[in-house]
């Protein structure tokens, strides 16, 4: 039977622990969830006979290691800042490690030792960055095999709250930490490509510098620029486009309301 350790288990995991739970019998996994909280990992294994909840403060490292000794697979939800300790261990240790994050410089530093090792450690696999990855890859493959010539890319992710749900002024919900959501972006400039000129914005002139598109049948959003989307144009292998904009999207108002 194959462990798989799931570090963390805050709002953002419930999906993922239930889906790996899911499949497990069909797939021979045992999975186990790792939190500070154990009554908050109790909750996402909910007695399920292929999972188990234990209590770990992960910076505890002889524990940690020792959990993720007896892992084949390791998936860390943790705050972003604290998935490079979890990688040195699974380096150390020679195991697979996937998270959700972007991949920060210390973690693109293990790369050479990851590939020496013949491990896999997979980053930026949630809903953004993630998903809009691969719905980007998609489009961009299909224009190509049609003969196409890329000249701008704007692409707009983010989690909207369903109409029947949305009853505050800031037409949002918290569905991951909701210290994150305010720190996302602070302290950082969002860098875009429009028309061949590189923008800059402060996060303190992030909200003031959205713009509003119009989805059909859905009406108006928000979207605002989102991190460092000059560095994905290699990724893509569109380096020499003219316009590169990767942008979170939000029902309309929440940028004033911020």
């Amino acid at each position: 039977m194959k462990n798989i350790l799931v570090i963390g288990a805050g709002r953002s995991s419930a999906a993922l622990i239930n889906y790996l739970l899911q499949k497990a019998s069909e797939n021979d996994w045992f999975v186990t969830v790792a939190d500070t909280n154990l009554e908050s990992a109790e909750q996402k294994i909910d007695g399920h006979q292929n999972g188990k909840a234990i209590e770990l403060d992960v910076t505890n490292i002889i524990k940690r290691r020792e959990y993720i000794a007896n892992s084949a697979v390791v998936v860390s939800l943790l705050p972003a800042f604290l998935h490079i300790e979890v990688a040195k261990d699974c380096l150390l240790l020679q195991k697979h490690l996937t998270t959700a994050s972007y991949v920060s410089k210390e973690m693109s530093e293990l790369n050479e030792e990851v590939i020496e090792k013949e491990l896999v450690f997979m980053n930026e696999l949630g809903l953004d960055p993630g998903l809009d990855h691969l719905s980007a890859m998609q489009k961009i493959d299909e224009i190509r095999e049609k003969g196409g010539v890329l000249t701008s890319f704007k692409s707009y992710c983010g989690g909207l709250i369903a109409p029947e749900s949305d009853s505050n002024p800031w037409h949002y919900k918290f569905t991951w930490n909701p210290r994150n959501v305010v720190l996302a972006g602070q302290g950082s400039v969002a860098q875009f490509l429009d028309n061949g000129k590189t923008k800059y914005v402060t996060y303190q002139q992030l909200f003031k510098e959205n713009r509003t598109i119009g989805v059909p049948e859905m009406g108006e959003y928000d979207v605002y620029a989102n991190r460092d989307s000059l560095s994905y144009r290699k990724i893509y292998g569109i380096s020499d486009i003219e316009t590169m904009l990767r942008g979170t999207i939000r029902h309309h108002g929440f940028c004033l309301a911020w």
